[in-house]
């Protein structure tokens, strides 16, 4: 998938203006995973390739559980635990965290979660 199929799919208020910041950041870094915190309190991760700007997995993050496929729980160490789940196709996410939704915080993930992430993907 690529970068417009996703600003496409998802009407989220302030989508588009963090995907792009956030793939440049991401090349600049050279990272593979995007966090987008979501008004909800949950967060989307992007597992992306910034270069070629594709998208290869979407991920929701939430302190709440699901109906979807849980590719794992990550605890932080403030204690918070996670649920990371993953999304098969973006239009998913309109009926399970709600179409009227803005994105709040862009980041690059590092670190704990990152490394957490490529585990549990198998990478």
């Amino acid at each position: 998938m690529d970068i417009s199929t996703l600003i496409n799919t998802l009407p989220w208020e302030g989508l588009k203006e963090a995907l792009y910041y956030g793939f440049s950041e991401a090349e600049f870094l050279g990272k593979n995973f995007l966090g987008l915190t979501l008004s909800n309190g949950d967060g989307l991760i992007i597992n992306l390739n910034p270069f070629t700007r594709d998208i290869y997995n979407l991920l929701l993050i939430s302190k709440n559980k699901y109906n979807l496929r849980s590719i794992g729980i990550f605890s932080n160490f403030d204690g918070n635990t996670y649920f990371i789940y993953e999304i098969n196709n973006p239009s998913e996410l309109i009926n399970i965290v709600n179409g009227n939704i803005r994105v709040v915080y862009v980041e690059v993930i590092k670190d704990a979660l990152e490394d957490f992430l490529y585990q549990a993907m198998g990478g």
